[in-house]
């Protein structure tokens, strides 16, 4: 799913209108969606559409259905997001170094969980590597390849003897002692998301 496919969809609930999907909010921890932010059926649209603020943010845990007439929850219990970033598109996007790196466009949402950002470069982002969502989207600061890479979790159930969630040297060497460098590094960004372009395409 892509977050473009939520944007202007309409929030009922009890089949009443309530209002429409702005962005979300997503887990600066895990990156999965955890809340819809929403903008009240009465906001004025000119200002939101120039400022996106939301009136309003649900739990994903309560959306029923998704559908093409609109976003259905099963209850309407507004939420105050916390620790999350809030996104809304489209952003600017600069490099830890300050350069502009085009527009973010989209969000790859996969279960829920935040996993790649499009910009309007045909570039694809991978979400660990941001840093900040606000105004603007800020990215890490770029390190040695591929220490610093966050590690999925099922390649940490596979190549590591504890949960380790980023790349670290003592990862890399463990690797190495089990003989299993090459497939670890292959498992990692780019080239894990690399192969499942490919095979898309």
């Amino acid at each position: 799913m892509l977050l473009s496919q939520l944007i202007d969809q309409n929030v009922y609930a009890n089949e009443r209108l309530r209002g429409r999907c702005l962005g979300v909010g997503i887990s600066l921890k895990n990156f999965s969606a955890k809340y819809l932010l929403c903008q009240a059926v009465q906001s004025e649209t000119a200002r939101r559409a120039l400022t996106p603020q939301a009136d309003f943010a649900v739990s994903v845990s309560s959306v029923s259905e998704f559908s093409e007439n609109g976003i259905n929850v099963s209850k309407l219990r507004p939420v105050f997001p916390k620790n999350c970033a809030k996104i809304f598109l489209p952003r600017p996007i600069y490099s830890y170094e300050g350069a502009f790196l085009g527009q973010a466009i989209d969000l790859e949402l996969s279960s829920y969980v935040a996993t790649r950002l499009f910009t309007d470069r045909n570039e694809i982002i991978p979400i660990s590597s941001i840093s900040a969502f606000s105004d603007a989207v800020i990215l890490r600061k770029e390190q040695a390849y591929p220490l610093g890479q966050r590690i999925p979790a099922h390649v940490v159930s596979n190549f590591c003897d504890k949960n380790e969630p980023i790349v670290t040297k003592s990862v890399l060497k463990m690797a190495i002692a089990k003989k299993k460098l090459i497939r670890f590094t292959m498992s990692l960004s780019p080239f894990r998301q690399d192969l499942e372009i490919h095979s898309k395409s």
